[in-house]
């Protein structure tokens, strides 16, 4: 799912708990916290691409 889809989809979640009475905050959590990905397995992270 791409970066956008999942702000879509947790904004439209948000704003349906909001309407229901909720207090709703999100948050952006970076899974790479403390990691350096030029140094991970290019298919961990999810950049693997080929130049010719």
């Amino acid at each position: 799912m791409s970066g956008l889809g999942k702000g879509i989809t947790a904004s439209s979640i948000g704003y349906l708990l909001k309407s229901a009475g909720l207090r709703v905050t999100i948050l952006k959590l970076d899974p790479y916290l403390n990691v350096d990905p030029g140094t991970m397995n290019p298919y961990q992270h999810g950049e693997v691409f080929v130049l010719d």
